[in-house]
């Protein structure tokens, strides 16, 4: 891959990595037990994280919020991206071909920050 690919490439991921629910979307996918995770249960599971409740508690406006987000806008900028696979009709979401590479980067952003603030 030249210098230039991988320029584009990394500036497609790290614009796919910008914003809180689509790292939550990457941490999810890649603790799943399941190939295949309901758009439905993405929502409640960043509802609740996002408000500090059990995920039998996320319902409502914040899972409504989630939701519609994450069908509008969070999911297709993972798709682009390459990182998930949405499919709108089944409302479902699977891992894409760069899943573990946006994986890594989060860990490693995330633990590197970790390490330097402290």
């Amino acid at each position: 891959m030249s210098d230039e690919k991988a320029d584009e490439f990394l500036s497609l991921l790290y614009h796919a990595l910008r914003t809180r629910r689509r790292r939550l979307v990457i941490r999810i996918l890649t603790r799943s037990d399941d190939e295949i995770v309901t758009v439905r249960s993405l929502a409640r599971k960043i509802a609740a994280t996002e408000h500090s409740v059990p995920r039998s508690q996320a319902t409502g406006e914040p899972y409504r919020n989630a939701y519609n987000a994450l069908t509008q806008t969070h999911l297709p900028a993972l798709v682009d991206a390459g990182i998930v696979i949405y499919d709108p009709k089944r409302q479902t979401v699977s891992p894409g071909s760069n899943l573990k590479i946006a994986a890594l980067l989060v860990t490693t952003n995330t633990s590197t920050i970790e390490i330097l603030q402290n």
